[in-house]
């Protein structure tokens, strides 16, 4: 493949011109087939090989952790849907209870997931998800166990509302690169 004279980026065989600075390929009567390479040029290749293994080191890091926790998080909400249906059937808790004492455990499931994912990373805005989310199952298992059965609607709104203020108030803290 050829290249172009003016920015030496790679272009089809038949192209007229340059479709990155629009250099016309044929007004010159020549096209490079070899790129022109710099020392700059090759830092830049090799900083950028090296960017990209330490985020490939990373992201993979991450996903065997997520990936077990994943598993994890699902085998715990499995077992306590067990335990909840037990639970029921040996009448410890009523039917009308049962979804109640469900949502109560799995907030406390997802609040866990929380709390280990901040133990292992110490960053709150990562975590936050699991704490707020598990929070507020919890909370609404909690109320309508204990017969709050409208309370739980306004304390989802408040939640939502904090958690859009919170995030509009720390907009211009966390810039994406």
């Amino acid at each position: 493949m050829p290249y172009c004279p003016k920015c030496g980026k790679e272009v089809k065989d038949d192209a007229v011109y340059c479709p990155y600075c629009g250099e016309s390929m044929t007004a010159k009567g020549r096209v490079i087939y070899t790129r022109a390479r710099d020392e700059k040029d090759e830092r830049n290749e090799k900083n950028e090989k090296d960017e990209k293994g330490d985020k490939n080191e990373k992201s993979e890091k991450n996903e065997a952790s997520g990936g077990m926790w994943s598993g994890v998080m699902g085998g715990l909400i499995l077992l306590w849907l067990g335990v909840s249906f037990l639970l029921r059937q040996y009448d410890y808790i009523t039917y009308s209870q049962w979804g109640s004492v469900f949502f109560i455990g799995l907030g406390i499931i997802i609040i866990l997931r929380g709390v280990i994912m901040y133990m292992e990373i110490s960053n709150w805005r990562a975590c936050s998800g699991f704490l707020i989310g598990g929070g507020v199952v919890t909370l609404i298992g909690a109320s309508t166990f204990f017969g709050l059965r409208d309370w739980w609607a306004i304390l989802l709104i408040l939640v939502g509302l904090w958690v859009i203020l919170n995030a509009l108030m720390n907009k211009g803290k966390h810039p994406r690169p």
